[in-house]
């Protein structure tokens, strides 16, 4: 018998099925994750937009006084209104964080306000929160 040398310059069928099988479980592992960034980057931009919302509700009220709805109100008073898509609440603290001293001129009485966004419906869970103080 003789033997015969067999050119070996291609590749078998189980090697290309094996090659295949790698490169899917690699792109599955990869396109679990494209879900979760795009989760991600949703509750990101939702945090932003909100945040820049609660900044700008808190420069419009800040040189206010307290709402006429809190009128009577002793210790707190909560506003809840829907604004730009989200439920917004107000929290006013009704007793002032800091009155004046009476002996120097041009002192203010300072109220906390706390301003909270959520998504309506979901309002265990706020999507992002700012304090900040009001005169009276």
């Amino acid at each position: 018998m003789r033997s015969q040398k067999v050119d070996e310059k291609g590749m078998s069928l189980v090697e290309i099925l094996a090659a295949l099988v790698i490169l899917g479980i690699v792109f599955v592992g990869f396109m679990t994750v494209f879900p979760q960034m795009t989760n991600f980057n949703e509750k990101t931009g939702s945090k932003l937009e909100t945040m820049n919302l609660a900044r700008n509700k808190l420069n419009q009220i800040r040189y206010s006084s307290i709402p006429s709805e809190c009128a009577g109100k002793t210790e707190r008073c909560l506003i809840t209104k829907e604004e730009n898509g989200y439920k917004v609440t107000l929290t006013y603290t009704m007793k002032p964080d800091l009155k004046p001293d009476g002996n120097v001129a041009g002192q203010v009485t300072l109220h906390q306000v706390h301003i909270k966004y959520f998504r309506p419906g979901q309002e265990d869970n706020a999507i992002s929160e700012t304090f900040g103080y009001i005169r009276n």
